[in-house]
This record gives structure tokens, sequence and C-alpha cells, in this order.
């Protein structure tokens, strides 16, 4: 007689697992969470495991399960092609790695808001840089937005401003475009969008350069946080809780851009993202309510590795994910879509009529249930 609830429990599938892939460490919640190359399709960043999942581990695929949760008997199932009884017996053998034997990893804290000191900087900073962007010193930073296609409506909307690279309050803001990140009456982060044309600092090797890819080191300079912020969150999340629908772009400025020319679908969508779509993970603890009324999540994501972990990301706070890239073309993103002169109406609203049957809401339970056989 096996105990099967035993079985996925006291099996490490996370060593099970990082015996076949190279997995690394993606988000704190629960225990922690892995992600790397699918063991069975390759697909890269579309496996995730959670190995402390109070049930015991499990693991998804995009591809291979469609982004269902299983656990370590179906692994087995799947590896070594086995049935039902014969991927239990392997792991009852006690010749698989057991959770006991698993060295404690350190817990991250759970996401929180930065502290209200900070906050009241950043409201500082918010107030003086929009007055600095309407002002003749944010010329260059206003001309940028109007270049990419927003509208004085949308800029105002999110707040956009300009810091010459000055300190308000105290807080540092490094010059170039400011974009607050805020949800409520918190501001989460000031991430500032260096603009082209001006010299910066990389970060990373000190070599004076401008926007895009350091010439020396490699690492990108388009973006800096200020001090202080927290930014693994969700941009223009407030509108999450007004609409029955989601969609996720890649940045801010492809978000803002989607925002304002899918107004003509008003009640349905809420624009979002997650900054880019190789962010970490958002903590599934703090922002999964934020998702429970959702009856669908779209992602406008590349198909490339990044924007494949950026979906892997979505479908973990949320089952009802969906795919809905652009056509094919001349275009990276959103914004670049739009400003070729293509319809965002046009594009999306196929995919809200394809995925309008219902969804189930849900947690997925195993392929497998029972206590024992």
């Amino acid at each position: 007689m096996i105990d099967i609830q035993a079985l996925i429990e006291h099996n490490d599938l996370l060593a099970l697992a990082d015996r076949d892939t190279q997995l690394k460490r993606v988000a704190a919640t629960g225990g922690g969470e892995w992600a790397g190359p699918c063991p069975f399709c390759g697909g890269r960043d579309r496996f995730r495991v959670q190995p402390y999942y109070p049930d015991g581990g499990r693991w998804l695929c995009r591809h291979c399960t469609e982004g269902k949760w299983r656990d370590a008997i179906t692994y087995v199932m799947r590896r070594d092609n086995l049935d039902f009884k014969a991927a239990c017996r392997v792991l009852g053998s006690g010749e698989l790695p057991r959770v006991r034997e698993r060295q404690p990893r350190p817990e991250i804290p759970a996401y929180q808001a930065p502290p209200g000191a900070w906050q009241a900087q950043a409201r500082q900073a918010i107030e003086s840089c929009e007055c600095n962007l309407w002002a003749p010193l944010g010329t260059v930073a206003l001309d940028y937005l109007h270049k990419r296609g927003l509208q004085d409506s949308t800029i105002k909307r999110f707040r956009l401003g300009y810091s010459p690279g000055a300190k308000f309050s105290g807080l540092r803001v490094h010059r170039g475009l400011v974009i607050p990140w805020v949800m409520g009456d918190s501001v989460l982060a000031l991430k500032i969008r260096f603009l082209p044309g001006q010299l910066y600092r990389c970060e990373k090797c000190g070599a004076g350069v401008e926007p895009g890819h350091c010439p020396k080191c490699g690492s990108d300079n388009r973006y800096r946080n200020a001090p202080g912020s927290r930014p693994a969150a969700i941009f223009n999340a407030d509108d999450l809780r007004s609409f029955p629908v989601a969609l996720f772009v890649e940045g801010e400025i492809d978000c803002m851009t989607a925002w304002q020319e899918l107004g003509g679908l008003g009640g349905m969508l809420a624009v979002c993202t997650l900054g880019s779509a190789s962010s970490h993970f958002p903590d599934l603890a703090v922002w999964g309510v934020h998702f429970l009324h959702l009856r669908l999540i779209m992602a406008a994501y590349d198909g490339d590795s990044a924007g494949e972990n950026g979906l892997a990301n979505l479908v973990l706070l949320s089952e009802r994910t969906k795919l809905a890239p652009l056509p094919e073309g001349n275009w990276k993103d959103v914004n670049d879509f739009y400003l070729a002169g293509q319809s965002l109406i046009d594009w999306i609203l196929p995919y809200l009529q394809a995925y309008s049957q219902p969804v189930c809401t849900e947690r997925p339970e195993s392929e497998f249930t029972g206590e024992a056989i």
C-alpha cells in the first residue's frame, strides 16, 4: 500500500528537477519558486517549480501542461515514460532526494510598499517633476512623449514628469523622464526613463553612454529606479479592480499607449504591465487578490525568452492567462505597432472574441486524486 500524498510531500521535487534542467530562483512567496528551461519540451523559461507548496512540491510548463500545476508523480511519469503505479514505485523506492535532506533556504520578505517617509518624498518629487515637464525645462522629455504618440491627457493621467537630476525633499531622482508607480494612495516606485541624445553613466561599469545597451559591458542603460523604489509590483494596478478582463504588455510606454487607444472598449479592459517581460515575479500573496475577479488575462508579449518568462509569471498569478501577440510585422512592441499606424482595437478585438468562452475559476487539481493505491 503506497501513500500517494506522502510521496508527493516527501520527495524533493526541486532536487529531482534540478537533475534534468538548470533552475534559478525567481520568487520568494510560499517558500520560493524556481524557473528554467523545460526538461521535456526544451522551451526556455516555461518551466516552474514550487517545491514548498503546502500540499507538496508542484511544477508546470506553459506548453507541456498548458500552464496547469502537476505533482512529483506526474513529473516522474512524463520523464521516465511510466504509468501511474510504476512512477509511485520509483518515488517510494527511497533512491530519489527526500524533502528532509534538503538544506534550509533563506526566506525573502514578502513585498511591502516603501516606508511612509520615502513615499512623502516621492510625492513631492512627482509634483515637482510634473511641473518641470510642462515648463521649458521639460521640453526634451515632453517632445519624446509626443513622438511616442502619447496625448497630453494620457501624460497627465499617469502623472509623468521630468527630473533634471536633483533631490526632492532629500530623495535623489536621476535626470530623465519620471514614471510614477502608484497604487491607491501609495507610491511604490519612481522609474526614470533616460532620454535619447543625453549622456548617462553606466550603472555597472561607469562608462558614459546614451540610453541603450552599454558598448563596454552590454548592460541595459535605458531605465533606472530612484533609490528606495520597490518596483516588484504592477503598473496601473488600480484599473484591475474595475474591469473583467486585463491586458498585460511589456513596458510602461506600451501600457499607456494601449490605455489611450483602447478606450473604445470602455467597461471591459484594464491595461497593466510588470515593467518589462523579464521583471521579477510579483509576490502572489500581495498581488494575487487583484486577479481573483478577472475572467481573462491577455499577455501581449514577444515570442522570445523574455516574453515567455513574462507570460509564465502571469500564468502563476492566474491560470486564466492567454497569449495575445501582435501580428507579424516590423515592430517590436505595442507602441511600435501603434506608431506604424496600426489599430490596437482591430488587433485586440479578435482575441477578446476568441477567448470569450467561460473560464474555470477554481484552482487546478492534480491529475490524480486519492490517498493510496
